[in-house]
C-alpha cells in the first residue's frame, strides 16, 4: 500500500521514463557501452518528436512499375524519395528514387551482435523468396548496417571482430502475403477487386451504418492493416501499397492510398475517434485512392467508355472527379454514362470557387455505396465548361463532372453576382 511519503510532490523531478544521456566530464574513462546509452539517448528524443507528429507517409514514397526494368517474370517497382514515419516515431528517409526487384535472389546477412558495444537490427525476414500470384502489402522499415573498420588499439584481441567503423541507419522493403482468410468473400477476378481490397483496408468504420453504434464505435478502423498487425506487420513498418500480381509474379495493379496514410495519430477512445487525425488521413486516401484508379482506367481523353460506377467500384468517396467525354449537344448523356443505375439528379453548374471546400468537406463523410439507391448530386464546373465552349486555348481543358454525397449540402445554387447567366442555376425549393 502507498503511503504519503511514496506520492510524487510538486516541482519534485520524477525520473521514470526520463532520457538518460551520459555525463561527460574531464578525466572520466569511456567505453562503447557509454556512447551507446549516448546514441540511445538521442534516438530517443528523436523517436519523441516522432510520435508527436504521428505515424504515416510525410511525403513522397510513391510506388509504380519501373518503366525500363520491369518485367513478367521479374516484377520491379520504382519508389520515389520521401519520408515517412511509424509507430515507434522512427524516421524513414528515403534520399533518392529507388528501383526495388520483387524476386529476391539472396539470403538477408544479419551481422552477429557485438555485446561490447554498438548492436544490429535483426532483418525482419530471413530466407530466399520469390513473389507470386496473390496480393500482397509493400511496407517500408528501418535497417541497420555495419560500414568501413575502424583501427583498433589491440589491447583486446576479442574485440577485433566488433571494429566496425560505422553503423548506418538504414531502410528496407518488404512483401507480406495477405492470407487467403483476409481476402475471403473477394471475387479476385471482378472488375471491383481493387476498390473493395481498398475499402476493405479503410474498414468498417467509414460507412455510413458505423454512426448507429455511436457512442461505443470504433471510428474509423483500418480493419486489413489492424488483421495484418496481428500477422507479422510491424510497428516499425510503414505500409507503401497493396499488390495484385497474377501468374507467375506479373503485376495487375498497385494501389497505394488503400494502405498509405498521411501522417495522423491512432484513434483513442469512442468518441474521441470522431475528431482524431486519422478520421482527416482516411478520408483523404478515400478521395486519392478514387482518382488514382480512375486515371488508370480512363483513356487521356474522351470518356470512361463502358466503365461505371457499378461495374467497376462497390464504394465512391463522398466526392469525386470524373472525366467524360465531350459533347455537342445539351442531353448530358456522356455525363452520366459513369452513373447508369444510380440515383443522381443534374449536372448543375457549380463555381470553381466552391469545389475545393466541397471537396475538403467530403472527407468527413461515409461513401457511397453504389449498390443502394442512395441520391447523388452531380455538378459541371463552370469555368471549366466555359473555356471548352468558348475556345480559343491551344490546349483545351478536359470535361468532367464532379459527384457528391446527397448527405452534402447543395452547392449549385446562383448566388448574386457571381454566376454567369448562362451557367447559372435555379435555386431549389425546399
Amino acid at each position: 500500500m502507498s503511503t504519503l511519503d511514496d506520492i510524487l510532490q510538486l516541482q519534485q523531478p520524477l525520473m521514470e521514463g526520463g532520457i538518460r544521456s551520459v555525463n561527460f566530464f574531464n578525466g572520466r574513462l569511456l567505453t562503447g557501452k557509454d556512447l551507446s546509452r549516448e546514441q540511445a539517448a538521442r534516438r530517443e528524443a528523436d523517436a519523441r518528436l516522432g510520435l508527436a507528429l504521428g505515424s504515416g507517409v510525410a511525403f513522397g514514397l510513391d510506388v509504380a512499375r519501373d518503366a525500363d526494368l520491369d518485367t513478367a517474370s521479374a516484377p520491379v517497382l520504382r519508389i520515389s524519395a520521401g519520408l515517412a514515419l511509424n509507430r515507434l516515431g522512427q524516421t524513414l528517409r528515403l534520399a533518392a528514387d529507388t528501383s526495388v526487384a520483387l524476386t529476391r535472389r539472396f539470403d538477408a546477412v544479419a551481422t552477429a551482435p557485438c555485446h561490447g558495444g554498438f548492436t544490429n537490427c535483426a532483418p525482419l525476414a530471413d530466407g530466399v523468396y520469390v513473389a507470386g500470384a496473390g496480393v500482397y502489402l509493400l511496407s517500408i522499415a528501418p535497417a541497420q548496417s555495419g560500414e568501413g573498420r575502424a583501427p583498433t588499439n589491440g589491447l583486446d584481441p576479442g574485440n577485433v571482430r566488433c571494429n566496425t567503423d560505422a553503423n548506418v541507419e538504414a531502410l528496407q522493403f518488404r512483401l507480406i502475403a495477405l492470407a487467403q482468410p483476409l481476402l475471403a468473400g473477394l471475387n479476385l477476378s471482378a472488375p471491383s477487386l481493387r476498390n473493395e481490397l481498398a475499402y476493405r483496408c479503410f474498414g468498417a468504420g467509414v460507412r455510413s451504418d458505423w454512426f448507429a453504434a455511436l457512442p461505443t464505435g470504433q471510428a474509423r478502423g483500418d480493419d486489413l492493416l489492424e488483421s495484418l498487425r496481428e500477422l507479422g506487420l510491424g510497428d516499425q513498418e510503414v505500409p507503401l501499397a497493396l499488390l495484385y500480381m497474377v501468374g507467375s509474379a506479373q503485376i495487375e495493379f498497385i494501389d497505394m492510398w488503400s494502405v498509405r496514410r498521411t501522417l495522423h495519430h491512432s484513434e483513442s477512445v469512442p468518441p474521441g475517434g470522431l475528431v482524431e487525425t486519422r478520421r482527416q488521413a482516411v478520408g483523404q486516401a478515400m478521395f486519392r485512392q478514387f482518382q488514382a484508379q480512375l486515371a488508370g482506367i480512363g483513356p487521356p481523353f474522351g470518356g470512361l467508355g463502358a466503365v461505371t460506377a457499378r461495374s467497376h467500384f462497390r464504394y465512391l468517396p463522398a466526392v469525386g472527379m470524373v472525366p467524360v467525354a465531350e459533347e455537342t449537344d445539351a442531353s448530358n448523356a456522356e455525363a452520366t454514362r459513369f452513373f447508369a443505375g444510380l440515383s443522381y439528379r443534374g449536372p448543375a453548374f457549380i463555381n470553381a470557387a466552391r469545389l475545393e471546400s466541397l471537396v475538403r468537406e467530403s472527407l468527413h463523410y461515409p461513401p457511397i455505396d453504389t449498390q443502394s439507391d442512395e441520391f447523388i448530386w452531380l455538378y459541371r464546373v463552370r469555368e471549366n465548361r466555359s473555356t471548352i465552349e468558348l475556345g480559343g486555348s491551344a490546349a483545351p481543358p478536359r470535361s468532367y463532372v464532379v459527384f457528391a454525397s446527397g448527405h452534402l449540402p447543395y452547392r449549385a445554387d446562383a448566388q448574386f453576382d457571381t454566376a454567369h447567366w448562362n451557367y447559372s442555376n435555379y435555386a431549389l425549393v425546399p
